[in-house]
This record gives C-alpha cells, structure tokens and sequence, in this order.
C-alpha cells in the first residue's frame, strides 16, 4: 500500500504522462506539484520515485540528481481507477442502506399504527 506522498506524486505522474511513452522531469518540477503540508524534500522525492519503481507504478529509465525519465505503468493508473470504483461502490451501497433504513423505520411505524386502529376500532364496537 502507498503512502500518501506516494500517492500523490503518483497522481501527478499520471496526470502530466497522459500519453504511453517516457517523460523526463526536472526533480524540482515534480518537487512543486506536491503540497507544501507535505514539507517533501528532494531526497524524499527520490525515495518516493524509487519506491514507485519498485512497486512497479512507474517504470524509471534513469534518475539523477537533477532529472527522472520515467513513465507510468498500468499497474500505476489502475490504482486511480480501482480509487473511483471503490468509492462510487460505496456510495451505493450508503444509498442501499439508507433504502433499507428508512423503508424498515417506515414499516416499523405503520404497523403497530395499524394495529392500534384496529385495536381502538374493535374496543369501539364491543362497547356500543
């Protein structure tokens, strides 16, 4: 599993790769997409880009000081899509659960309203 400075480098990779082939990205150009709450320095940033490497998220053709020449791998932007699908399935399911809540407290009233009447009905025409 990725961190979320892993994450998020990851992101910007696939956002600014949107064709298959290999980008070469100056370090501190990567360095200005993360956000500043992150307080990523530029060992941190190589450590990002070689554990993306490792993981096979981004495939890295060579890595300097200055520089990276890489591209994101499948593996590398199914993990956005899988994010989407996961919380679109979420989503439907709070909306199921919110159905069967609101159906079950909806049944739940009218029943013993129901049955109140007819009780309250039949005690009505016993007494006459």
């Amino acid at each position: 599993m990725l961190d979320k400075r892993s994450l998020f480098l990851l992101n910007a990779i696939n956002a600014q790769c949107l064709d298959s082939g290999y980008r070469v990205f100056d370090l501190k150009e990567l360095l200005c997409y993360m956000p500043e709450h992150f307080g990523m320095q530029l060992e941190e940033l190589i450590n990002c880009v070689k554990a993306l490497a490792e993981r096979e998220y981004v495939s890295v053709k060579y890595l300097d000081d200055v520089e990276v020449c890489l591209c994101p791998l499948p593996k590398g932007r199914l993990v956005f899509e899988n994010r989407i699908d996961g919380q679109i399935e979420r989503s439907r399911l709070d909306k199921k659960a919110f159905s069967h809540a609101f159906w079950g407290g909806f049944i739940g009233a009218i029943i013993p309203t129901v049955i109140l009447l007819l009780l309250i009905w039949l005690g009505g025409a016993n007494a006459q």
